[in-house]
């Protein structure tokens, strides 16, 4: 079960990410079922948990937060995870870097 979650109040790729974690897993051969989740979030709760969790100042673009050690063809579907994005933060960076959101 993968969960899509937006409150960073702007446009984010909800359908692209989902369809992007849908393949992933299917690729990496683990439980169709295993729970994951991304969170679209605002520049200033993801200073705070880069702060939290990585003792670092200011925003970032990306952070992951694994649990469980899956493998591929487990038998149970487990919980892989979140994912924490933010979009203003990403989009700012890809057109710094030159190349897509």
């Amino acid at each position: 079960m993968i969960e899509i979650e937006n409150r960073s109040g702007e446009l984010a790729p909800e359908a692209e990410v989902l369809a992007l974690m849908e393949n992933s897993i299917k690729e990496l051969g683990l439980h169709p079922d295993c729970e994951l989740t991304v969170a679209f979030i605002d520049d200033r709760e993801m200073e705070e948990l880069h702060i939290k969790w990585m003792d670092l100042p200011g925003s970032t673009d990306v952070m992951s937060f694994p649990m469980d050690e899956l493998r591929p063809n487990d038998p149970e579907p487990g919980i892989l995870g979140d994912i924490v994005i933010s979009p203003r933060f990403a989009r700012a960076q890809a057109e710094k870097a030159g190349h897509s959101f």
